[in-house]
């Protein structure tokens, strides 16, 4: 479903971009995103953004991540670090019962 917009909300897109980094400003959207009940058009995110303070240039571009965030990215973190774990275990193992189980599957 794309939103039709106007010049007028074009404008204030390019406001907001000048005036907040793009990381907050999708930041803002995430929190705000009703997945139940999603924005009918842009405008729904330019009175978000509009409620924004400025964020000086020398500010970092994105924001602090919440602790549920940075739970969620140490548990993803674990598991690819134990994934990787298992590939390399199998891969440094001689491959015999791997070349074993191919050929039993293709007979």
């Amino acid at each position: 479903m794309g939103w039709r917009t106007d010049s007028t909300d074009r404008a204030s897109l390019r406001r907001h971009l000048e005036r907040v980094p793009t990381a907050r400003l999708v930041d803002a959207a995430c929190r705000a995103w009703n997945p139940a009940d999603p924005p009918r058009s842009i405008r729904y995110l330019i009175r978000v953004w509009d409620a924004l303070p400025d964020v000086p240039a020398d500010a970092p571009a994105a924001p602090a991540a919440s602790p549920a965030v940075n739970r969620l990215q140490s548990t993803t973190d674990d598991m690819f670090a134990r994934a990787l774990e298992r590939a390399r275990a199998r891969a440094a193992g001689d491959g015999s019962a791997g070349d074993d189980t191919q050929k039993a599957l293709i007979a």
